[in-house]
């Protein structure tokens, strides 16, 4: 038998087989929506216990419980194959479809979240309808996560420790062992004579839950043997703080929308007091799909973009942009994408209609109505084409002075993100109509002269639509 694989004789403790089976029966009571579960098996101590005790509820529940098993060989560690046989000869015991995968590990972003990020695709991806994920954390691993948040400076949601369930994908992720020390489930394995695997990757202490494990969470221990009971309370007042913040958070996100989920009143914002403005702030960028900002990145937004009067603050895949009063969510990828419209090819442009609309690939519509002594005169729009702004445009509206673009665009309240955009129309050389702001003196209708008012729908750039 491979020597990463450990048996040990059963011990006299404290705990029962039959205490963990019903721990165990009564978390999926709570937790579970179905009896279909997929159990993520690595071969290790917890694993293996989860899928043996959720085995014999199988078998004595007349529920009609169904299990499968998937094992995630990361390659990674040289016994990784015989890991992989090991946990697929236990579901061939227990009776349990067993599915097997290996994946591809990135070391760009860390080998530790490199192997978590692939493993959760893997899990996302083979969970059927109807299918809940289980794994096996325990209550030592929820200590382990809290002392290395606290050294990392968490809030309250970090604080608050691994999660009982949460989404995952389409379904859901549940960890019923997670009140359960380990070394129950230890008991419990020496109990039922049960071979797991051991990765010795894990009694690295460069790694820094496994120093916390094998150093830090001992000494505690020793000094406080009942560490865990008191931690568990912590998590407890962390979770319901957490829940409380959401909350008013969630309270506040209502009274601060402006036009869409993706604009708030930027003089609303600027009303709250700061902690209760980034908690906001992160409550509302996470319902639009955003990626979280760190402390230091939100304290910025809050206290140094907002403030000012045309701030820009630019995140991985958005950009927070104030402008006349709001807050703008903006999704960069939408920003950054190219306009579909070769403007230097004169038998490639789209000629204007005297009504209807005009698509802009990429770039919204025009909206084109016929108006009698309004707008543009109607035989003209045969002859304009479509550019978009260089720098040093210069028009004289209707009314107007001669005027900059530059000027034009922000008198008329253009939000800066689309200056870039806005289809200008030509005739010739000379700007003669920029949609929804006006016409040039020289071709505006007037009178009874037939006349079109063009108005310009621009694309939707706002994060989360």
């Amino acid at each position: 038998m491979d020597q990463s694989i450990a048996l040990l004789c059963p011990q006299a403790m404290n705990y029962s087989p039959q205490l963990l089976h019903d721990k165990l029966e009564a978390a999926l009571n709570e937790l579970a929506a179905t009896r279909k579960f997929l159990i993520g098996l690595s071969g290790g101590l917890d694993s293996v216990v989860l899928l043996h005790a959720m085995a014999k509820l199988r078998d004595q529940s007349g529920v009609g419980i169904q299990l499968r098993a998937l094992h995630i060989n990361h390659q990674l560690q040289d016994q990784a194959q015989n890991w992989e046989t090991h946990c697929l000869s236990l579901c061939v015991k227990l009776g349990i479809e067993c599915v097997s995968t290996k994946v591809e590990i990135s070391r760009h972003c860390g080998l530790e979240n490199a192997a978590r990020q692939a493993r959760y695709r893997e899990f996302e991806a083979t969970l059927l309808i109807d299918e809940e994920l289980l794994l096996g954390h325990h209550r030592d691993d929820q200590m382990e996560t809290l002392l290395l948040r606290l050294i990392r400076g968490s809030g309250s949601r970090g604080l608050s420790g691994i999660p009982r369930s949460r989404v995952l994908g389409a379904s859901r992720l549940l960890r019923p062992l997670l009140d359960i020390d380990r070394e129950e489930l230890q008991s419990y394995a020496e109990s039922e004579q049960l071979n797991w695997v051991e990765d010795h990757s894990n009694q690295d202490e460069a790694f820094d839950r496994n120093y916390c494990r094998h150093s830090l969470l001992p000494l505690i221990e020793e000094r406080w043997p009942g560490y865990r009971q008191s931690w568990s309370k912590s998590l407890v007042l962390a979770s319901e703080s957490e829940a409380l913040i959401q909350e008013l958070a969630a309270i506040d996100l209502g009274e601060i929308v402006a036009e869409s989920e993706s604009v708030v009143s930027r003089e609303k914002l600027l009303i709250l007091s700061e902690p209760r403005r980034r908690n906001v702030l992160r409550h509302w960028l996470a319902s639009l799909g955003a990626k979280e900002l760190g402390w230091n990145k939100l304290r910025q937004l809050s206290n140094e973009v907002l403030p000012g009067a045309s701030g820009q603050f630019i995140a991985e895949g958005f950009q927070v942009v104030c402008f006349r009063g709001s807050v703008y969510a903006l999704d960069s990828a939408e920003l950054e994408r190219d306009l579909d419209l070769d403007t230097t090819d004169s038998d490639a442009m789209p000629r204007l209609p005297v009504a209807g609309e005009l698509m802009l690939p990429g770039n919204g519509r025009l909206r084109i109505c016929a108006k009698h002594g309004e707008g543009i005169c109607a035989d003209k729009l045969s002859k304009l084409s479509i550019r978009f702004r260089r720098g040093g445009e210069t028009c004289r509206l209707v009314g107007r002075p001669s005027k900059t673009l530059k000027k034009i665009l922000s008198e008329s309240e253009i939000p800066p993100w689309l200056r870039s955009r806005i289809p200008l129309l030509y005739d010739g050389e000379d700007l003669s109509y920029i949609p929804g702001v006006g016409v040039s003196e020289e071709l505006a209708a007037k009178g009874a002269q037939p006349g079109c008012i063009i108005e310009w729908e621009p694309p939707n750039l706002k994060l989360g639509v």
